[in-house]
């Protein structure tokens, strides 16, 4: 279904509906006003959905305070000189991975106060000359590098009053240009996940408002402790990927040991076997010596004793 709308669908598209001429009429929504300069503005009217009729020429475009929980594929793919979005407080759930296709010099994007849980990777791709994003007030939990970017122009990015308990490593990399990151307002827990985020705000604590007052939920040896002072050691007892070496030997490992064990206790019971085997002998060995030798009858006198002593043999087991 994405291959088929990506090549066919937005395609044909752009023939029916090419962009507007000088002169071209097109009618203002009527739940929309229109301005002379290129902004329409559609906040608080209830919509369900992104307006069909608008002029392809437009730069600016109010859809906030309405009722839009989910943003289908191609949903602005006619507005390619929009410049200004803004989606805030709509309930948003959900959107497509292609529902920005065509907005390639959108430069600000207000995504706040709505429901998002996550993302689909790749989501922004096509938001190339995106300088402003903003997803504060959502219900993020976790972020991603392929949920965002690359982002090669944004500038400026809030996440805060999320749900945010960690980022994915990398994430603020695919953001070269970023000069404003708002986190506040996130149950931050310090543990492994959280090391990539805790090292770059070391090295860029200027690029985050209040830095300072950025604190830990957990766990308890770091409850409310600032996140720009976690020191790196205090990842060391996190584990380190895995080489292609380590994988081997953790692979050949279990055949080699269970032969291991195999081995050492064939051999451990060969030794108990020989041993009691050697044990028995001895012990009938040393019995048949000591039997009494029969008296000769007529010949002297019986001793008292009638039990020829031989010496003493040693047979100690």
């Amino acid at each position: 279904m994405t291959f088929f709308f990506s090549f066919f669908l937005l395609p044909l598209m752009l023939i029916l509906c090419p962009p507007s001429t000088p002169g071209s009429a097109w009618s203002c929504p009527s739940e929309c006003v229109c301005r002379q300069d290129g902004q329409v503005n559609c906040s608080g009217r209830a919509l369900h959905s992104v307006p069909r009729i608008l002029d392809p020429s437009i730069q600016v475009l109010l859809l906030d305070h309405n009722h839009m929980d989910f943003l289908p594929p191609g949903a602005f793919t006619l507005l390619s000189r929009l410049l200004s979005l803004e989606l805030q407080a709509n309930g948003l759930q959900r959107i497509h991975v292609h529902a920005f296709w065509g907005l390639r010099v959108l430069k600000s994007l207000d995504l706040s106060a709505n429901t998002l849980q996550a993302l689909e990777p790749g989501t922004f791709q096509p938001l190339q000359a995106l300088h402003t994003l903003s997803l504060a007030g959502n219900r993020l939990m976790r972020l991603e590098p392929t949920w965002l970017g690359p982002l090669p122009l944004l500038q400026s990015l809030n996440l805060q009053d999320n749900l945010l308990s960690s980022m994915g490593s990398g994430v603020l990399d695919r953001l070269p240009a970023l000069l404003v990151l708002n986190l506040h307002g996130n149950p931050w827990v310090c543990d492994c996940t959280i090391s990539s985020l805790c090292r770059w705000l070391h090295r860029h604590t200027h690029l985050v408002p209040g830095a300072e007052s950025l604190l830990c939920v957990s766990p308890d040896r770091l409850t409310l402790r600032p996140m720009a002072a976690i020191t790196e050691a205090s990842f060391n007892y996190c584990a380190q990927p895995l080489t292609p070496w380590d994988l081997v030997v953790i692979t050949m490992l279990g055949p080699v040991s269970f032969l291991a064990s195999l081995a050492g206790c064939f051999i451990f019971g060969s030794l108990i076997t020989t041993f009691q085997a050697r044990r028995k002998n001895r012990s009938v060995w040393c019995h048949q010596v000591k039997r009494p030798i029969p008296q000769t009858l007529g010949l002297v006198d019986p001793p008292k004793n009638p039990t020829t002593n031989f010496p003493t043999l040693s047979c100690s087991l």
